[in-house]
């Protein structure tokens, strides 16, 4: 992995720390966010999922299994189907039993990890389950179902336009990394 993008996953790593719950007596205020998209990470370690806010922009990363990041970047291009995995499985026992996603959300973390929340209807029945981030967005793309993030994850493990541009500024890429590796709209 290059130099420049190892400092910008340092810095996303950095961020990403205490997160905290829900507000007392309440759900978390939410704001919609949208995929960005799947970068892999040297080494086979996993994938870097990074959700946008909508409007402000400000990225949102998520590290995630190598597995579940390919899953996901194939749904993301409607790929073709590769081997079911978790998600999958939940999508057609969904399906089968009436049901539809209705909007997944991540609202904190606990123990170093991002929580999600996916909220199923059938019928006038509504169910919320808690599940892994990389499983919520994968069901919540596969349903075209709106994602959302607390305000609060947001405001303390995202990342603005001006953090970037400060990181760019701090360790600005080589000629060679400018033009290398995926990109992600900022």
């Amino acid at each position: 992995m290059q130099a420049w993008s190892g400092t910008l996953l340092a810095s996303l790593l950095a961020g990403a720390t205490s997160l905290g719950a829900a507000p007392p007596g309440g759900r978390a205020e939410l704001v919609e966010v949208e995929v960005a998209g799947v970068l892999p990470l040297e080494a086979e370690s996993g994938s870097l999922l990074v959700l946008r806010a909508k409007p402000s922009g400000t990225m949102l990363p998520i590290f995630v299994g190598q597995t579940e990041g390919a899953a996901l970047d194939r749904r993301l291009r409607r790929g073709p189907p590769g081997r079911p995995g978790s998600a999958d499985l939940l999508e057609h026992a969904i399906a089968a039993l009436g049901g539809r996603v209705a909007r997944v959300a991540i609202e904190g973390e606990q123990a170093a990890l991002f929580r999600g929340r996916v909220v199923l209807q059938q019928g006038d029945r509504r169910l919320e389950l808690e599940a892994r981030p990389s499983d919520s967005i994968a069901l919540a793309v596969a349903a075209r179902a709106p994602i959302f993030a607390s305000r609060q994850v947001l405001a303390e493990a995202g990342l603005t336009r001006e953090d970037l541009a400060r990181q760019r500024r701090r360790d600005p890429p080589s000629a060679a990394e400018a033009g290398a590796g995926p990109k992600l709209a900022f």
